[in-house]
């Protein structure tokens, strides 16, 4: 007689073999009502030591099966790893236990906030509040509890910028290490009445250069795939959010007389030095569980990062990434065309004079979040001083075909006694999984712009189609962008032209498991080329990579072969006394790379470049040494060297940066950045200090200096032309 229990145990068998055959990403059938994990529910708080000290995390369900992305796709981790969650009244507890059977060599180099961590033994995961595999926040550390956070904005980038409020203790044994993470209720984004959120989460081994994950494991996925997240469920009943957010600051600056320098005598002039204070108030304000208002009122970047020096041998204008906190926090919402080349929408131009100085920002509005299937965004700011202008941004995205939307933008930039400059336009994004799991991606937008009221319209279309997968990434774009098109918050490199660019990279592996290598890299066509609406070719770009290489520790090697075509219409200054004349300008160049494994204790970056240059040569150089001292110190220079012959000039240009990082501890940071360039002939040095209170409040201490060169008399280091030193303390609570 065939007996329950033998029924049972036949049943248990074949669900084993079953889940054994069907891949981790599609092991959906062995949902339990629809949900692969369920937190644990306790009404205490825990006490964050790494240890996992108290008894309900014993009552919690481990999360252990996690597979390779890399190097072996879908194979089981090397290494032991378990999660557990549990809901929390503080918020959501996440336990990580990261066995590791050479704990002696976990790699564990950076403490700083906000590093990335990519050269560490390290941990990250991604919750999707609304369970809508659109939006994400994600989280990450390494055994020293270093913090790292950043929002989703698509399958291939993020918003590394935004800083949530939430704690890490890590600890480590003879056995691996471990870690506690409490992310509270008010830092995450969910719906009223959700039982669920998506989940996924990620370990990174660089001794092995072993990516593991929980879901979205293939190669085409990673943790950025929302729509192969894991579903967590027993989240009923969350608290609501705050009814308010507030950081207040107070701050004050010390400025140093400012000290001119005439270059034939090397006299000096002092202008007077300053001191000053401020108070100002930023604001979180939830409209409803799901969109959230942010007011700041007289905002201050004295703790922002400082802009890179670079010299640019181009006849094109340089981009300058948004540093400043109020307007990286949730500006995905705000891409909008082809970045870096025709945006709609440049958040630095909100605060900058026609001089290019910062001017005073008394308030600013942003709102974002999800209306039922839209994403809604608004941001607004009224700017003083040099210039009075009202400068508003709105956008909104409908959902549509599982991941894809369709969207619209529209900006407005007023000043006072100037007719209001308009622009807005019309997006789209579309993405597939077409047969082998591979993705395919068509997006494109419609914009306009106009200067003032009946004034000329001009426009920007685009459309791209990009095939991004592991063994083959292919894209290609055209723009058509007319010479009216000069959105007044946006940025245009180029104006009155038509573009067909893209790219076709193969990257097979070796058929059998390669000790060394992991894979093999060719770019066939590398292709960009740029006509005037009017007709003739502007410039153009192509290349082709015969030889790349990346090895199993993360090194890689490359070498790439370059043709160049300018057609400039006027002449350009390329360089102090150097200059390039009209004409068509054809050149070939060839090129070698070669860039260290992160895992390095002394991680190495160069490039070398030579052949012709306009109508003469050039040699460049770029170099980068990383040096790590577990686990305070992260030491980096990096330079570029181009020696440059012309026909009416000769020239080399240089530049140097260090940046030096000393953590204490996670909750206090130290970084120093100096550089110098001889093309501006300006050094400079930002010297910042963070200490973390508690989190969410920081008080930060800069120190910026300034000094002109290539003067006739050397300047000595100690008497800078300009000097500051800000003090600043953020406070935060909520209510």
């Amino acid at each position: 007689m065939f007996s329950t229990s033998r029924f049972a145990a036949v049943l248990r068998t074949l669900l084993f073999v079953a889940a054994l055959a069907v891949p981790a990403s599609a092991q959906r059938a062995v949902q339990i009502n629809g949900v692969d994990h369920r937190v644990y529910r306790t009404s205490r708080n825990i006490t964050l030591d790494g240890r996992f000290t108290e008894p309900d995390w014993a009552q919690a369900d481990s999360i252990t099966d996690f597979r390779q992305k890399d190097p072996v796709e879908g194979a089981p981790s090397t290494e032991r790893t378990v999660v557990r969650l549990l809901a929390t009244p503080a918020g959501l507890a996440v336990g990580w236990s990261l066995y590791d059977s050479d704990a002696a060599n976990i790699v564990r180099s950076q403490v700083r906030r906000d590093a990335e961590l990519r050269s560490d033994d390290y941990v990250s995961m991604g919750i999707d509040g609304l369970h809508d595999k659109r939006s994400a926040f994600y989280f990450r550390t390494n055994s020293n509890g270093a913090m790292w956070d950043g929002e989703h904005v698509d399958i291939e980038t993020g918003n590394e910028s935004w800083d949530g409020v939430w704690d890490v203790r890590t600890s480590i044994t003879n056995e691996g290490w471990f870690a506690e993470m409490l992310i509270p209720w008010a830092t995450l984004r969910y719906a009223d009445g959700d039982s669920v959120m998506g989940m996924n989460f990620r370990r990174f081994l660089p001794r092995k250069n072993e990516e593991t994950l929980w879901r979205a494991w293939r190669r085409t996925e990673g943790l950025r795939f929302l729509e192969q997240e894991g579903i967590i469920g027993n989240l009923d009943g969350l608290p609501r959010r705050p009814r308010l957010e507030a950081r207040p600051y107070v701050s004050g600056e010390s400025r140093l007389a400012e000290r001119r320098y005439f270059a034939v005598r090397g006299d000096t002039v002092l202008a007077p030095g300053a001191s000053d204070g401020g108070v100002g108030l930023d604001l979180k304000v939830p409209i409803t569980n799901t969109i959230t208002a942010d007011l700041t009122f007289n905002p201050d970047f004295a703790q922002a990062e400082v802009d890179r020096q670079v010299v640019n041998l181009t006849r094109f204008p340089l981009f300058f990434p948004e540093q400043r906190p109020f307007f990286t926090e949730g500006s995905a919402i705000f891409d909008f065309g082809r970045p870096r080349e025709a945006q709609l929408f440049y958040s630095r131009r909100i605060g900058l004079g026609a001089s290019g100085n910062p001017v005073t920002i008394p308030f600013g509005v942003r709102m974002q979040g999800r209306a039922g299937s839209r994403q809604v965004g608004f941001l607004a700011a009224r700017t003083s001083g040099e210039e009075n202008t009202t400068n508003a941004v709105m956008r909104v995205k409908q959902d549509i075909l599982g991941r894809g939307y369709i969207g619209a933008m529209g900006t407005f930039n007023g000043e006072t006694g100037r007719p209001a400059s308009t622009a807005g336009g019309l997006d789209f994004f579309l993405p597939y999984i077409v047969q082998g799991n591979q993705n395919l991606i068509v997006n494109g937008n419609a914009s306009w712009s106009r200067d003032s009221v009946g004034g000329a319209v001009g426009g920007h279309y685009r459309l791209m189609v990009d095939y991004p997968n592991d063994k083959a990434d292919i894209v290609l774009r055209l723009d058509r962008i007319e010479a009216a098109y000069d959105p007044a918050l946006g940025f245009v490199s180029q104006r009155g032209i038509h573009r067909v660019a893209g790219n076709t990279s193969i990257t097979p592996r070796p058929r059998k498991r390669n000790k060394y290598i992991r894979r093999y890299e060719f770019n066939l066509a590398g292709y960009d080329l740029v006509w005037g609406i009017n007709g003739g070719l502007d410039n153009a770009s192509f290349s082709v990579k015969p030889f790349g290489l990346q090895f199993q520790n993360g090194d890689r090697v490359e070498a790439t072969v370059r043709r160049r075509f300018d057609a400039p219409q006027e002449t350009f200054a390329l360089f102090t006394n150097a200059t390039v004349l009209p004409g068509p300008y054809w050149w070939t160049r060839t090129e070698v790379q070669y860039s260290g494994a992160e895992a390095r204790a002394v991680k190495v970056q160069v490039t070398a470049s030579n052949g012709a240059f306009y109508d003469g040569r050039s040699s460049d150089v770029t170099a980068s040494v990383r040096l790590r001292r577990a686990p305070h110190v992260l030491l980096t220079l990096d330079g570029q060297v181009s020696d440059v012959s012309l026909p009416n000039a000769r020239f080399t240009a240089n530049t140097v940066r260090l940046r030096a990082d000393y953590a204490f501890n996670p909750r206090l940071n130290t970084t120093l950045f100096a550089q110098w360039d001889n093309q501006s002939e300006r050094a400079s040095t930002n010297a910042r200090l963070r200490w973390t209170v508690k989190p969410g409040s920081d008080l930060y201490v800069v120190w910026n200096s300034g000094w002109q060169t290539g003067l006739d008399r050397p300047i000595p280091w100690t008497r800078p032309s300009r000097g500051g030193l800000v003090a600043k303390y953020v406070y935060f609570f909520r209510a």
